[in-house]
């Protein structure tokens, strides 16, 4: 049982969470899913999850426990009757654990996907002996983990996340005319930032980095994709990039616009782990720069398929920007080649099946322990 505490799909962590349900479902396991009330995202995964034939029950469990989702939750475990029940996000942790008093045969197991470190309260959820599992999305964030949470090495798995495009296949994406709908020349690098905007995305970084390049008089367009990069307008204009700078809304067609796009580029300043936008850049062939948080060198390896930049700092940002741009015909290739070779290698949902079953297999036997 996969409970997910987040109000419909729009986080990454709610894609890994859809896409581990069918990889799991593929591979002959039985599965089910709770999710947070349906209010905001994108409904069509939820139609993927039913297509796939995957229970999906909507339970408050995003909110804080009451007395009935508690019993609604204790309820749907008693009748799944799971052998491990894993958990995104806090809610559907706390759910998990109230919910189980009395309920001891199942394994349960709590994912974290942000580097932000851990206070000793959220350190002790994790250690507690009733939580037979943690799984991290990569290695930097179990070494955060281990070192402020105070969590057991042996306790915590490292599973990738996986790419989450419809087509990872770039040979088989058709980007026609994509550039002309957003305004954009087919003669000019184009340069990706995809994402939510948010405060700590870092777009405010990636745009001053623009306006070094501009000032430097390099070639190049900027696009911004995803829900409420409208709040950059402002921004865009103080800087006077509106000529090589476009904002776009949320998309559901991120494999065209990567299929379109010369760089993808990540400026988050905190937070964020395993930035699920480049693993899809990286499987695209995308070259890509990124903020040096947790997980950004695992999916970039320095120079073969893109740069690490410090957090925070525009004009580094810039100055790797500028070595992309700067690359001949060969040696853009060979990065691009680079990049999709390795992605394909490490982040593919066979792969992150398999380690998925691993690390519930340790947790069962724990549990029974």
């Amino acid at each position: 049982l996969i409970a997910v505490g987040h109000p419909g799909i729009f986080s990454g962590a709610s894609y890994q969470a859809r896409n581990q349900l069918i990889g799991l479902k593929k591979a002959g396991v039985e599965v089910a899913a709770c999710w947070g009330a349906d209010q905001t995202g994108d409904g069509s995964c939820f139609d993927k999850l039913r297509d796939a034939g995957i229970p999906l029950h909507i339970l408050p469990v995003h909110k804080k426990s009451t007395y009935q989702s508690l019993t609604d939750f204790r309820a749907l475990v008693k009748d799944f009757k799971p052998d491990v029940v894993e958990c995104f996000k806090s809610g559907a942790q706390y759910h998990a654990l109230y919910s189980s008093v009395g309920l001891s045969d199942h394994a349960i197991l709590f994912y974290r996907g942000v580097s932000r470190p851990m206070d000793v309260w959220m350190g002790l959820k994790y250690r507690l002996n009733r939580v037979d599992g943690v799984i991290a999305n990569c290695n930097d964030l179990k070494i955060i983990m281990a070192k402020t949470g105070h969590i057991p090495k042996e306790k915590i798995d490292v599973v990738y996340g996986e790419y989450t495009l419809n087509n990872p296949d770039p040979d088989k994406v058709n980007a026609e005319g994509l550039r002309k709908e957003l305004g954009i020349s087919k003669s000019v690098p184009l340069i990706t930032q995809l994402g939510n905007w948010s405060e700590w995305r870092g777009q405010d970084i990636t745009l001053k980095a623009a306006a070094n390049l501009r000032n430097l008089g390099v070639r190049f367009h900027m696009l911004f994709c995803g829900g409420e990069t409208h709040r950059l307008e402002s921004l865009v204009k103080e800087l006077k990039l509106e000529k090589v700078v476009t904002l776009s809304p949320f998309r559901q067609d991120p494999e065209r616009v990567l299929k379109t796009s010369d760089i993808a580029i990540n400026s988050s300043t905190s937070h964020e782990s395993l930035n699920g936008s480049l693993i899809n850049a990286q499987v695209m062939g995308v070259p890509a720069v990124s903020s040096d948080l947790a997980g950004s060198r695992e999916i970039i390896i320095e120079g073969k398929t893109g740069y690490v930049v410090p957090v925070a700092d525009a004009d580094a940002t810039a100055e790797a920007l500028g070595k992309l741009l700067t690359l001949d015909r060969i040696q853009l290739r060979k990065m691009k080649d680079n990049a999709r070779q390795r992605a394909l290698k490490i982040f593919s949902p066979e792969i992150r099946t398999e380690k998925r079953l691993a690390a519930y297999e340790k947790a069962i036997i724990h549990r029974r322990e």
